[in-house]
């Protein structure tokens, strides 16, 4: 009985592995894995030096009006970045007007606005493909155009944990009293089979519709020791005062591996 049993003993220790492998795993690996670059670079670099080999006088004007319009742009851009920081902190300077043509025409904030909050705070319950489960948790705390941001997301397929942080930098800008734009750097970790420090790249949006219903979408960039993961989420929120509620679907993507599902969860800002 104990000779029938060895081979029973050898056929699991070689499937085990395969066994524990799950999604979360190939999603570690493959958001942790340096990204191999492709050959275009070197192929285009080589062009450019032929190039270089037969100056031509209309590709050096060409290239001349190229960079003053790119600096252009530049400049353009940063202006218009400005202003829209500024925006969100006049927001906080003024308090909601009386009638509804002031409404109309300034800018203001209302006490507990989600689209540029004080404080806030967010939960949410998803449930993704594979089995997997996961819990979000995050806190922002600003005032006009700068803010700070913690969030952390647990996935758990079946026991095993994939907990993925951020705490970012903002710089929170508006386009009226209904749009705002966040641009937030600063840095993530990974916690999974291993852990990994990375940095963290995000631009939340959120659009308001009317008093109390707002979408939001929040695309997040991740590197970990070379390697890219993504994470986008999108949003139908209704709020009312300070507190509100949330559905909407999430999904991350790193390589070949994607995790995605759909969320509930409320949210409180002041």
């Amino acid at each position: 009985m104990i000779n029938a049993a060895i081979p029973l003993l050898i056929l699991l220790c070689i499937l085990s592995p395969i066994s524990l492998a799950g999604t979360l795993d190939d999603l570690e690996d493959n958001a942790t894995k340096p990204v191999k670059k492709s050959s275009e670079s070197s192929q285009s670099n080589s062009r450019w030096q032929s190039s270089k080999e037969e100056p031509n006088s209309l590709n050096s004007a060409l290239a001349e009006v190229a960079v003053r319009v790119t600096f252009k742009l530049i400049e353009i851009s940063g202006e218009l970045l400005l202003a829209a920081g500024m925006n969100s902190q006049e927001r906080y300077e003024r308090e909601a007007p009386v009638s509804s043509e002031e409404e109309k025409l300034s800018l203001f904030r209302k006490e507990g606005d989600p689209l540029l909050p004080t404080f806030g705070f967010s939960a949410h319950w998803l449930n993704a493909n594979s089995n997997i489960k996961a819990r979000y948790n995050r806190v922002e705390v600003g005032y006009g155009l700068f803010g700070v941001s913690y969030t952390q997301n647990t996935l758990n397929e079946n026991g095993d944990k994939l907990t993925l942080t951020n705490t970012l930098l903002h710089y929170r800008m508006s386009a009226g009293n209904h749009f705002s734009w966040d641009l937030a750097y600063g840095k993530g970790k990974m916690n999974g089979n291993q852990t990994h420090d990375g940095d963290v790249f995000s631009m939340p949006l959120r659009a308001r519709f009317n008093r109390n219903l707002y979408l939001e979408y929040v695309p997040t960039w991740s590197s970990y020791n070379g390697g890219e993961m993504s994470e986008h989420q999108y949003s139908i929120n209704w709020h009312q005062r300070y507190t509100g509620l949330s559905i909407g679907y999430k999904k991350w993507s790193a390589g070949i591996t994607t995790v995605s599902g759909i969320f509930t969860g409320f949210n409180i800002s002041f």
